[in-house]
């Protein structure tokens, strides 16, 4: 009755830190998994999920329940049996997620350092007891594979001269990712969570503090509702959604986080869909994205003026937060740029 979760390509992953010539360029602060969870089960469609995202060790659930079902199954069969199984995945880097190639005499280091085996294993109660057994996950081998463009001559040279005349530019779309603790009898929670750029785009999600640092009876992915009553965005002094929240999760009144949540990957609109039902968003999937953009568009390349200032979230809840607390995983986007200059000097318009 063992299984890993599902993106385990992805989510095997605890911190991830990449350097160029020595300087560092990203580091996702011990939550890679969440920032990969979040941007595969949010912006892939159904139909990637249950096909070329098994690659990455995906297995799409279609129930309300990340501890049994169809992709339950599916996964558990990998490792059943003590067996071996293979993965491959595309780094989830900002670096990484821009079109344009380095150019060449720069030096990468990447830095992996894993999850837990009880952060990435589920093995669910039997019957309402836990499972004896210990389990244990190792990875045996792993290989880094690059795309190269080996030039011609002339355009080396072209690129070189070009580089004695301005820097080379990479425009990326920077995550940052923090995670906060809400004690336990709260019915409200306030916090500052970016001092510096306020982000294009702001994505939260609530789990409990047992599953986030680990437990092998539940997935760490479990994003429930924990009875909000209201959420929002402060941004300079700007609230985000302008007209409040009034959630009645226990009656199922959850109607516009639901929509919002489409609406800001840009699907509400769409004949796509990330497979993630109503019902779901209820149970395991209670994730809140929040627009801040000024054209409240951040899906048709609209330009928008960088903004910096203070960025904090407000929580209401309509019953207290239960025993042991709950984990707020948050994540915000913004546009960054990366500028490598012909000495491969990299400097960046904002904090890395």
């Amino acid at each position: 009755m063992l299984h890993q979760f599902k993106l385990i390509g992805q989510t095997f992953i605890n911190n991830m830190k990449i350097n160029i010539n020595g300087r560092e360029i990203f580091n996702s602060n011990s939550l890679y998994a969440y920032k990969s969870y979040l941007s595969y089960e949010l912006s892939y469609s159904q139909g990637a999920k249950s096909s070329h995202l098994n690659a990455s060790g995906y297995y799409f659930d279609s129930g309300v329940s990340l501890e049994s079902g169809e992709g339950y199954e599916s996964r558990k069969s990998l490792f059943s049996s003590s067996k071996t199984a293979q993965f491959i995945t595309k780094l989830d880097a900002d670096i990484f997620n821009q079109p344009l190639y380095l150019i060449n005499q720069c030096e990468v280091d990447i830095e992996i350092l894993p999850n837990d085996a009880k952060f990435v294993l589920i093995a669910p109660p039997v019957l309402g007891i836990a499972q004896p057994t210990r389990y244990y996950f190792e990875v045996v081998n792993c290989k880094l594979y690059i795309k190269k463009m080996d030039l011609m001559d002339g355009l080396a040279l072209d690129i070189a001269r070009k580089l004695d005349i301005k820097p080379a530019r990479y425009a990326i779309r920077k995550d940052y990712d923090e995670t906060l603790f809400i004690s336990q009898g709260r019915y409200e929670f306030n916090a500052n969570l970016f001092m510096d750029q306020i982000p294009r785009r702001i994505t939260l999600g609530l789990v409990a503090n047992s599953d986030y640092v680990g437990n092998f009876g539940r997935s760490p992915f479990n994003f429930q509702h924990f009875n909000v009553r209201e959420i929002s965005i402060i941004a300079n002094g700007r609230s985000y959604p302008q007209a409040p929240y009034d959630f009645d999760y226990i009656n199922g009144k959850y109607v516009r986080a639901f929509n919002d949540m489409n609406d800001a990957i840009g699907l509400a609109t769409s004949s796509e869909s990330n497979g993630i039902n109503y019902l779901q968003y209820g149970f395991t999937h209670c994730i809140y994205i929040f627009n801040l953009t000024n054209s409240g568009d951040d899906q048709g390349g609209l330009f928008d003026l960088i903004k910096n200032g203070t960025t904090a979230v407000n929580i209401k809840f309509s019953q207290p937060v239960p025993d042991g607390g709950i984990m707020l995983v948050a994540m915000g986007e913004a546009d960054s740029l990366i500028i490598l200059d012909k000495n491969r000097t990299i400097a960046s318009d904002t904090t890395i």
